[in-house]
């Protein structure tokens, strides 16, 4: 059967400093705590986006550019699931009847959000649905990226400049880096702090 290709916004909201959380923190209250961000995440983001699949402690996303009406509709989602998830983990921070080490580390956990511009095929297996093309595989990969070791950033929004330009957004405010990847080469990406962008939002 013949799949056809589509173009498009791919997104990833990975949740930084999962690995750790789990690591050292109660399974069970830990397990809780990311499903109720994930949950967040996911109810945010599919009021624009389809909802591909989790994986693990990231929510991948798309659209098809033919059924977003406004790109720069993205950076206003991007805010707002930002909001939503930092808010929500801060009220079940605030919550929290135990002193558990799950618990306490909730406000330790952040949002980054990587954005993609290209084509992809959509190959639905036995009811599953799943993504495929180089430019999926250069999302994923831009999760691995050096926005944290250069700038000290945990929570963050990576647009390659792919993306940023089919999307018409201004450049100046956003940190330009370069990333490379084995065989992808070098990729251009456009990086916002989204920390001052919540505290602008939360006071407005």
């Amino acid at each position: 059967m013949e799949r056809k290709t589509q173009t498009g916004y791919l997104i990833l909201a990975d949740i930084s400093g999962y690995t750790s959380f789990v690591a050292q923190t109660e399974i069970e209250h830990a397990d809780m705590a990311l499903s109720f961000l994930l949950e967040t995440i996911i109810e945010k983001l599919s009021s624009l986006l389809t909802i591909s699949k989790l994986e693990g402690d990231a929510v991948f996303a798309y659209v098809e550019e033919s059924k977003l009406e406004e790109a720069k509709s993205l950076l206003a989602l991007i805010d707002q699931t930002y909001v939503a998830f930092r808010d929500k983990a801060l009220t079940l921070y605030a919550g929290a009847t135990c002193p558990c080490r799950a618990c306490r580390a909730l406000p330790t956990l952040d949002l980054k959000f990587m954005v993609h511009h290209g084509e992809f095929i959509i190959q639905q297996v036995a009811g599953i649905r799943d993504l495929l093309g180089t430019d999926v595989n250069l999302l994923h990969r831009l999760a691995k990226n050096r926005v944290s070791e250069a700038t000290g950033w945990k929570g963050y929004a990576l647009f390659t400049g792919q993306g940023l330009e089919q999307m018409q957004a201004e450049k100046d405010s956003f940190l330009q880096q370069t990333e490379s990847y084995e065989h992808l080469g070098e990729v251009e990406t456009y990086v916002m702090d989204l920390h001052p962008r919540y505290e602008e939002m939360k006071s407005s």
